[in-house]
């Protein structure tokens, strides 16, 4: 008599938990701090430019320091839901040498700034501060590691993108759900190189597709298969054949293309030192596997553990309600990606 009420808490547990998960995960694929600077002649003699787009979270503080030989005149903050742009208009007494540069108060993981003074335009990268940005104001500056640091660096910036990439968990997540054992271990391995092979084409440019729409599929993918993984355990309780189509090797590649997308767009605003690009995306790569090895290891850690209620009633609700809350979440990821979508530029 006692496992209905306990069922009911076990839903409302996990529909709590989803509706939380609305309210405080990020919305976006994004997963590091990025920046976007630029920095322009203004209109007259001596006078420049700083325009920055920076995440609203990191916003608490808007103090940089110029070069020694340049004084803010203007400053200008515009607010928006997830970005804050920012705009400095300065003027110098002094053409730039090689040290010059801008110190800013803000902690990112990359940036990229467009650098167009004395008639020239470069666009460079910058690397990973501690608790500050500093912008170059000369066009020599590129990103560069050794290879020991492009191993190190790329290495960990993979695995904090799947572990902090909510959408990209969520489809593993229903994938380990949908299947087991040698079945499971065939799909993941299909995702992986999927993945794997659009970050590589789309960073070099052999694939170009702007970011808005893609991660609007990354959600729809999600949705589907919540569904199909939700189809295939109640067919499975009635004993009944289970051939969802998702689970299909070729759906599963489709997907893993689209997210590899995804991965492309991040590591692309991350930036890679330009000595050692393909040593880069490969341990990025990396990452992100060791990444998704140690979420579904955790996966299978708990369904163990869960295993010990010896009580398949209360363990086929409480993966449905987990998939429900999944479902519950990429949804409001179409609708919020949607309402973000850059519909102006398409006309």
């Amino acid at each position: 008599m006692l496992i209905r009420p306990i069922i009911n808490i076990i839903k409302a547990c996990c529909f709590a938990t989803a509706l939380t998960w609305l309210s405080v995960l990020p919305a976006s694929a994004d997963v590091f701090v990025l920046g976007d600077f630029r920095i322009t002649p203004g209109e007259e003699a001596g006078m420049y430019v700083l325009n920055a787009q920076l995440p609203t979270s990191i916003m608490s503080n808007t103090d940089i320091t110029l070069p020694e030989s340049c004084t803010l005149q203007r400053f200008n903050r515009q607010a928006f839901t997830d970005k804050t742009q920012l705009r400095y208009d300065f003027q110098c007494t002094q053409h730039f040498n090689q040290e010059a540069a801008i110190i800013t108060p803000w902690f990112i993981d990359g940036a990229k700034v467009l650098l167009n003074i004395d008639g020239q335009s470069t666009s460079i990268t910058l690397k990973r501060s501690l608790d500050t940005t500093v912008i170059p104001l000369s066009h020599t500056t590129e990103l560069t590691l050794s290879k020991s640091e492009t191993v190190k660096r790329y290495l960990w910036q993979g695995m904090l993108h799947i572990w902090f990439g909510w959408d990209h968990l969520a489809f593993v997540l229903c994938l380990c759900l949908l299947a087991s054992h040698l079945r499971l271990l065939t799909l993941i391995t299909t995702f992986t190189l999927g993945h794997s092979l659009t970050l590589a084409l789309a960073y070099y440019k052999v694939v170009n597709i702007p970011i808005a729409p893609i991660e609007i599929l990354i959600a729809l993918s999600i949705i589907l298969m919540a569904r199909e993984a939700l189809k295939h355990m109640k067919l499975a309780c009635l004993g009944l054949p289970t051939k969802a189509l998702t689970a299909s090797v070729g759906v599963v590649l489709l997907f893993g293309l689209i997210h590899g997308l995804g991965f492309a767009s991040a590591l692309s605003e991350l930036g890679v030192p330009q000595n050692e690009i393909g040593l880069a995306l490969l341990f990025f790569n990396l990452g992100v596997e060791v990444g998704q090895v140690m979420f579904i290891a955790a996966l299978y850690a708990l369904s163990k553990a869960l295993s010990t209620l010896k009580n398949k009633q209360i363990d086929f609700y409480l993966r449905t309600s987990v998939l429900y809350a999944v479902g519950i979440l990429g949804s409001f990821w179409v609708f919020e990606r949607l309402l973000r979508f850059p519909f102006a530029n398409l006309s």
